[in-house]
């Protein structure tokens, strides 16, 4: 259990002053998205931290708001400052988890997160935030996470994703883009263990495309249809379709640029383009300049012949001038060696 709650980043330190919940924030800039680093030639480009993540709290719509500070809220005074008597007025008592390697319900979150040494509450959440949106009863954080070279001798940068549902003001359920393998301790999903991740598969997900606002159904048709043309059915002539020539690629594994993602998909093999995405569509969430993919991802169970066990895979997306600018993910380079960041 230690190398899992390590590897969910929750014992990394404080991150500035400690300062009360429900601090002020400032004006956000035109993008959701933080500045990219420099771009070296068709290399992956660095994750970077939003220059001012508490104007990621802030929203025009109060119930937006007011999920996203709870969400912000949690994380800085429970994952990264081992408060677990707030729990209990942050999240709801049956608190579902997705996680693959975490037990679900609220009592189970707090005894895993009471191993964090107690400490101030610090200001700023940890990892540092890469972006937030929201979108009805959903908020989606990405934080820049450092993972040491499966060859040592440095660190490269990668995005991790929490996606959290909120109810009566309360977390009600969460999943992650952690894509560990359940060890042998984990209990099953009916025994109180990690909660199965379910999603919209065919015509359903057209529904997932709908928005109240034009510019962001547009932006979430733009995904779905990348996705499935593009990234699924490896049609790398139609790239230039929904990419930008100047597009920026934050996966570890993958090059950026439009001519290193047109090679990508060209690699996979054209394939029949298919009406809906191949894989379960958890959520599709749209906000600003950004679109969040979050699907369900299903792997065979280690050791237990016929069964398998589900994670969730984040993509986020920058929008600019009606095509993709920029890509984050969860991936990790292969042979990246574990993580124990101690208590």
């Amino acid at each position: 259990m230690a190398r899992g709650i390590a590897k969910i980043g929750i014992v990394l330190g404080c991150v500035g002053l400690a300062a009360p919940l429900g601090a002020s924030v400032k004006p956000m800039t035109d993008s959701l998205a933080p500045p990219p680093a420099q771009v070296a030639g068709d290399m992956p480009v660095e994750v970077t931290a939003h220059p001012d993540p508490l104007a990621l709290l802030r929203d025009d719509d109060p119930a937006r708001a007011a999920n996203k500070q709870l969400v912000f809220d949690m994380w800085r005074s429970i994952v990264n400052a081992g408060h677990v008597e707030l729990a209990d007025e942050m999240l709801q008592e049956g608190y579902i988890q997705h996680s693959p390697i975490l037990p679900t319900g609220r009592e189970a979150f707090k005894r895993i997160f009471s191993v964090v040494k107690r400490r101030d509450i610090p200001a700023l959440v940890s990892p540092p935030a890469v972006a937030m949106l929201a979108e009805g009863d959903l908020v989606v954080m990405a934080l820049r996470e450092e993972l040491p070279e499966p060859a040592g001798g440095g660190h490269y940068t990668t995005t991790h994703f929490n996606m959290f549902r909120i109810e009566n003001g309360r977390l009600a359920e969460h999943w992650h883009s952690i894509q560990d393998e359940p060890g042998p301790g984990v209990l099953a999903p009916s025994e109180g263990g990690p909660q199965r991740v379910v999603g919209a598969s065919g015509p359903a997900q057209l529904a997932l495309l709908q928005a109240a606002d034009a510019g962001l159904a547009a932006n979430k048709r733009l995904v779905f249809d990348a996705w499935r043309q593009v990234m699924e059915a490896g049609r790398a002539e139609l790239a230039e379709s929904y990419f930008q020539a100047g597009y920026i690629e934050h996966d570890p594994n993958l090059r950026t640029g439009l001519a290193a993602l047109k090679h990508h998909v060209a690699a996979k093999g054209a394939a029949p383009v298919g009406n809906f995405i191949r894989a379960p569509i958890v959520a599709l969430l749209a906000q600003g300049d950004l679109v969040a993919l979050v699907a369900g991802r299903e792997h065979p169970y280690p050791g237990r012949a016929g069964e398998t066990y589900t994670t969730t895979g984040f993509d986020l997306f920058r929008i600019e001038n009606a095509k993709i600018a920029e890509h984050w993910d969860g991936e990790s380079k292969p042979g990246t060696p574990a993580i124990d960041y101690g208590n």
